[in-house]
């Protein structure tokens, strides 16, 4: 099966082109072009007659219904190969009626080969960006790393802080000592010991978008083979929740101790393996398999031992929508009365929200679920804008973006959309800079006040990026490194308060996930971000 040839196909119907005109539509040099359309025209699928002389044009007849043959090719490679070996054809320009039988055969196939092995396999829309714990700032990433690294800590919904590769700690004066579990195997077999955390822990308080959250880490070194001595300027309530966060998982040259390790990466499909040495409870799945499928397909979960057909879903909570309106010196929303104009706007609209997404439900209050209350909104006159608001668009949030400026559009606000890729929305710390409005759709942790302080800090969430532009909330962030743990959320609803009333924040939506998945599949638990615990399912028979 040809790329080329299909997408010449699906563009070039019947009749007279120049060379320069097909070879743009392939993405091929006229000589290259030349070539193939010689060796399609010796195969039969075309006849084509070369213009003679500069600016003539080659006449083109179709021999044969390419789409046809080849979709007929892909049933039958559908049914004998691995749906992971035709992903790359099924993303090709294919008519709504093959689509749709190539769905259909892939339901039938997708995750039924009888083995003895344990496997769940899930479809995915796109790769995942990164498998490095310090990257992770997405939440598909971050559910990845969950399962293959371990932390040093968790912190349960309730706040309670529970160890895991630290067996307890003890602070002494500035310096807080972890005591590590004895034994710990990363997935290569090599033990764990405090110079493998003390390095990784170094990587950490190093990296670009920690840097400031670790500013009062003065310094970290090995005490024995499993203690391990943080340094600080003084003793800090802040440190211990956030080395219970995704970041600070403990790795060793991208190899982790979790309870799966990761056996293929690519584009294709991403599998995870149980880890028959892990430390806590081995894995009754023997494998998760994510394979990269179209848009169109099903995204029920499969199983490898049953072809019934049979499914549940699961709803679990999937975080929240909101609108932010960045400061930035000499923008729009530099003037308060502008962001409150666009407040009420917003408000007056949120109630039809669930008409465009119907797990999304409108969000009045705040983002800390019961612990926000609602406001009144801020009021004022209607504002003219005088240039066009800078609105950024990524694939993930764009169609709530289109639906907002609709009410832009109906009142005479000007604006222009700047393109950002999804993974660039996260990664680049000056993505912010021109922006002047941005649709954000988060996923919490399940440790609330947690979740929202590394929402505020973490460089790679947009408000570290738009609080740059805002020079009292360094007073805000700062108050978390001298407040006990157990008082963060009186502190959180302070600050949310100031962020939502001052409108550089407007609440959205709350949305739910819906998971589908094999009846077989059991002891169904959801994990920190609320997708599966995989470490606790297992496939009746």
């Amino acid at each position: 099966m040809d790329a080329y040839l299909f997408t010449l196909w699906k563009t070039c119907r019947e009749g007279s082109y120049s060379i320069a005109e097909l070879a743009e539509t392939i993405h091929l040099s006229p000589k290259q072009t030349k070539r193939y359309l010689n060796r399609w025209q010796e195969d039969g699928w075309l006849a084509y007659t070369s213009g003679r002389g500069r600016g003539h044009l080659t006449a083109l007849v179709w021999l044969r219904h390419v789409e046809r043959e080849y979709a007929k090719q892909m049933l039958e490679r559908i049914e004998r190969e691995s749906v992971d070996a035709v992903t790359e054809e099924l993303s090709w320009d294919w008519s709504p009626a093959q689509t749709g039988r190539f769905m259909r055969k892939l339901e039938q196939k997708f995750g039924y080969t009888q083995e003895l092995s344990d496997a769940l396999l899930i479809p995915r829309r796109r790769p995942f960006l990164t498998t490095n714990p310090l990257e992770a700032a997405d939440i598909h990433s971050a559910h990845l790393v969950q399962n293959v690294f371990s932390r040093l800590f968790a912190i349960d919904a309730d706040g309670k802080l529970q160890g895991e590769l630290a067996h307890h700690y003890a602070w002494n004066g500035p310096v807080l000592s972890l005591h590590l579990r004895k034994d710990v195997r990363f997935h290569d077999g090599s033990l764990l010991t405090s110079k493998d955390v003390t390095k990784s822990l170094r990587k950490l308080v190093a990296y670009p978008a920690y840097a400031k959250s670790y500013r009062h880490v003065q310094h970290i070194q090995s005490n024995g083979p499993y203690q391990v001595d943080i340094t600080l300027d003084q003793q800090r309530h802040s440190l211990l929740p956030k080395l219970a966060t995704i970041h600070t998982s403990i790795g060793k040259d991208n190899v982790g101790t979790g309870p799966f390790q990761l056996a293929q990466n690519d584009p294709k499909k991403t599998i995870l393996s149980a880890f028959p040495n892990y430390y806590g409870i081995r894995a009754l799945l023997d494998r998760i398999e994510f394979i990269q499928m179209p848009d169109a397909y099903d995204p029920v979960y499969r199983t490898s031992r049953s072809d019934s057909g049979e499914t549940d879903t699961i709803s679990t909570q999937s975080g929240f929508g909101l609108v932010f309106l960045n400061p930035r010196p000499g923008g729009p929303f530099e003037r308060p009365e502008a962001r409150h104009y666009i407040h009420r706007l917003i408000a007056a609209i949120r109630p039809a929200i669930q008409s465009l997404n119907e797990r999304g439900f409108p969000n009045d209050r705040g983002f800390l679920e019961q612990f926000s209350s609602v406001h009144p909104l801020p009021e004022g006159p209607a504002v003219l804008f005088t240039q066009p608001l800078r609105i950024k668009l990524t694939d993930f949030t764009d169609k709530v973006t289109r639906w907002l400026c609709e009410t832009l559009d109906a009142h005479g606000i000007p604006y222009e959309f700047v393109p950002i890729g999804f993974k660039a929305s996260i990664t680049d710390f000056h993505a912010f800079d021109t922006i002047d409005l941005a649709v954000h759709a988060e996923v919490f942790e399940r440790n609330l006040p947690v979740a929202f302080h590394q929402f505020l800090t973490n460089d790679f969430s947009p408000p570290a990026k738009m609080f740059r532009q805002m020079p009292e909330m360094d007073k805000w962030i700062d108050r978390y490194d001298e407040t006990p743990f157990e008082d963060w959320m009186r502190l959180h609803q302070t600050v949310e308060r100031h962020l939502i009333d001052s409108s550089y924040f407007i609440p959205l939506y709350d949305d739910t996930r819906i998971i589908p998945f094999p009846i077989e599949l059991q002891n169904i638990t959801i994990d920190s971000f609320g997708y599966f615990d995989f470490s606790k399912l297992w496939i009746s028979s």
